[in-house]
């Protein structure tokens, strides 16, 4: 089977608005679209779907956070805490164009992270989640080449206080977000509107930001959760990864809640589950 044929077959693994009718379209300089003429949601394929399917009453995440203490909520839960926080990013947004803008959340594997990431995937807004202990001087860098509209923190205010950066971008501490509550429709996108970017350590020099898009990058998430893992929807899975890793974003998120699954998070991935 050609590679082109391989991979418009594995599109079947993800629910559609249209499906697509070619795997990719080659452009300049070595880039590929995946998926393009494809109409999709990420949020639709990791919760609405699920929903729909009878398992709003299932744990969707297990939360241990760096107290130790375990948080559950379901599929239900999650929606409706995606729904409240996508107000929220609408709100702060006002007249901007939503699909065009960017967010940025700095936080580790957390409720905050997860449905905050979830938020952006239901809105179809390009996202970047960075590691909750970078310096101040990290953190202005990943902002002034991603260049968000709203920047999500759970660290403390001194820390923002010394980050230099265009006024423009919002800072917003999870704690202190009021939320109203209007329902929200998923935003249908093309299948290859940019999801999201993370960016490498930066120990090397400049930190790179790598960009994934969304149907491209969700069909190779639940192909390689399917074929390497067995994933399904009894699957109980623990990644203990950061959320600003790739792992915590693809096998401790998106890709468990894409088969109606159950994951854990650990808010500080260096804690033991001995010690829980």
């Amino acid at each position: 089977m050609k590679i082109e044929n391989f991979w418009l077959k594995q599109s079947n693994l993800l629910d559609w608005y249209n499906k697509p009718s070619f795997a990719y379209k080659k452009k300049k300089n070595n880039y590929v679209d995946w998926y393009p003429d494809g109409k999709i949601n990420i949020f639709y394929n990791c919760i609405t779907k699920n929903i729909k399917q009878g398992l709003g009453k299932k744990i969707a995440i297990y939360c241990v956070n760096k107290k130790k203490q375990i948080t559950s909520y379901t599929y239900d839960e999650i929606n409706e805490k995606v729904n409240l926080f996508s107000n929220v990013i609408v709100n702060l947004l006002k007249n901007k164009n939503v699909s065009s803008s960017k967010v940025m959340i700095h936080a580790s594997a957390s409720i905050e992270s997860s449905v905050s990431m979830l938020s952006c995937a239901k809105l179809g807004i390009h996202f970047s989640v960075i590691f909750e202990d970078l310096a101040s001087e990290a953190i202005s860098k990943r902002i002034s080449i991603f260049k968000p509209d709203i920047f999500f923190t759970s660290t403390n205010k001194e820390i923002i206080k010394k980050i230099k950066i265009n006024k423009k971008v919002k800072f917003i501490f999870f704690n202190e977000i009021k939320y109203s509550n209007k329902n929200l429709k998923n935003k249908i996108i093309n299948g290859n509107k940019d999801l999201f970017t993370l960016f490498t350590s930066g120990s090397t020099g400049e930190p790179k930001g790598i960009t994934h898009a969304s149907a491209g990058y969700l069909v190779y998430t639940k192909y390689t959760c399917k074929h390497q893992f067995g994933m399904n929807k009894n699957s109980i899975i623990l990644t203990a990864s950061d959320a600003g890793w790739l792992n915590g974003h693809t096998y401790a998120l998106f890709g468990p809640l894409s088969f109606g699954a159950t994951t854990i998070l650990i808010e500080k991935p260096m804690l033991l589950i001995d010690d829980i």
